[in-house]
């Protein structure tokens, strides 16, 4: 587990064969990459899976404006999500909803209850495996504008894809199974029950 920004930054750095820095301030190339990229990188990568460490909870009210057509009621969403991963209305699963410019539309009344992916800024929150796949995309990101070798950043770009696998199929196994929907009415009927 990382403790520091700075931390994965240099373990980044460091595949890439080049110094560590001290501070995302300092005057040199790296560090200026560093911080330049991190912000996006970080964000992308917690948005490519719901990580358990990233996973949070809100309630949402209804916005004084509603949506200029399609759905009837816009909700606000919190100012640290990045990705929605469940929308709820009175304990139901919403039936119909997309995230359009900070809210989510939807014809629900509310509140709506969310779970979503929040940006997480403190390294110390993040899972191990979370850790290295930000390190394996920041090193990807970082390969040819560090190295000008394209061979190179392919190469960083399939161990961010294989440490992006491995952290998923772990953190997914730190849940219950998600239950089977139940059957329709039709697929109820067809099967003899």
């Amino acid at each position: 587990m990382a403790t520091s920004v700075i931390e994965i930054c240099n373990n980044a750095l460091n595949d890439l064969g080049e110094e560590a820095i001290a501070s995302l301030s300092d005057n040199t190339k790296a560090a200026r990459l560093c911080n330049q990229r991190w912000p996006a990188v970080r964000d992308a990568v917690l948005r490519a899976h719901p990580w358990n460490c990233a996973l949070a909870q809100a309630e949402l009210a209804a916005s004084a404006s509603a949506p200029g057509w399609r759905y009837a009621r816009a909700f606000p969403l919190p100012t640290d999500c990045l990705r929605v991963l469940a929308v709820c209305s009175g304990g139901a699963d919403a039936r119909a909803w997309e995230v359009q410019a900070g809210c989510i539309h939807c014809d629900e009344a509310g509140p709506l209850q969310v779970q979503y992916v929040r940006r997480i800024d403190d390294p110390r929150l993040f899972d191990p495996l979370l850790c290295e796949a930000l390190t394996a995309r920041l090193s990807a990101t970082l390969a040819y504008p560090v190295t000008a070798s394209t061979s190179l950043a392919q190469s960083f770009w399939s161990a961010y894809a294989d440490k992006l696998r491995e952290a998923r199929g772990v953190d997914a196994r730190e849940a219950a199974p998600m239950p089977a929907p139940a059957p329709t009415s039709w697929l109820a009927a067809k099967m003899g029950g």
